[in-house]
């Protein structure tokens, strides 16, 4: 058979799961990108996914976003025929259609890229069991009125070896004012489906912030930079919201 001029034959097996591992993400690096799919073996090599990579940005599936110079490697996102190409799969997500206007907004970028790089660290360390993104948890409450009723940044599943627990993972970049974590308080009071949370930070100050501010929330919440989670994973130090905020490792914090 002979396929019209221009036209891409993509594979169910490997073009896909990149294509869906950009989309969902929203932002994300070359790095990242190998990381995922390295371990998760749906490629065997670096230069594979490099190849698949421009093979895709060549035929607009993904694009490159311009981050000026805060990021020292390329970040990808799915283009709008790279949306249209997985509706046509059976891959659509509700909360991001091929007919959105925009696919990504610039402050959205480091925030994706920090999550992103959080998934890798775990998915490294072969204690990652399975990750939702906030566009996957989006999609499933806004179709089936899914379990989770806040759209959390991430729903995780991780193994200590013997046992898997799950939770969720918010990621603050930047602090919020003090009438808005009033109202976050409330959601988070509320929501359904997750008992326990992770919430991370770049910056000391926004740690401790978020420490007091959401002490009182009745459910389980631990609260670590987003840096020294990425390096020491289940052996991270997090503060709780238990009494006094005590501090504790990640591991102890989950299956204890």
């Amino acid at each position: 058979m002979r396929y019209r001029r221009g036209f891409i034959a993509l594979s169910d097996e490997r073009d896909v799961p990149m294509l869906l591992a950009i989309r969902n993400a929203r932002a994300i690096t070359c790095d990242q990108i190998s990381t995922l799919l390295l371990n998760n073996g749906t490629e065997r090599c670096r230069r594979s996914v490099l190849w698949r990579l421009d093979r895709l940005e060549q035929n607009n599936l993904i694009g490159r976003i311009d981050c000026g110079r805060l990021l020292p490697e390329p970040v990808f996102a799915v283009t709008r025929s790279g949306l249209e190409l997985l509706e046509l799969r059976g891959q659509a997500l509700l909360s991001l259609p091929s007919t959105t206007k925009e696919i990504v907004r610039r402050s959205q970028v480091l925030h994706s890229v920090e999550l992103a790089a959080i998934c890798a660290a775990l998915t490294a360390a072969h204690v990652l069991v399975s990750w939702q993104w906030e566009l996957e948890v989006l999609s499933q409450n806004l179709v089936y009125g899914g379990e989770c009723t806040k759209d959390f940044d991430a729903l995780v599943e991780v193994s200590d070896g013997n046992r898997i627990r799950s939770f969720a993972i918010e990621f603050e970049r930047t602090a919020k004012g003090s009438t808005r974590y009033v109202d976050l308080r409330k959601v988070l009071g509320t929501a359904n489906g997750v008992d326990t949370i992770l919430y991370l930070t770049p910056d000391p100050s926004i740690l401790y912030l978020l420490a007091i501010e959401l002490r009182s929330v009745n459910k389980r919440i631990g609260f670590a930079l987003s840096r020294t989670f990425r390096s020491s994973l289940l052996s991270t130090n997090v503060i709780t919201n238990r009494t006094a905020n005590d501090v504790v490792t990640f591991r102890d914090f989950l299956f204890g």
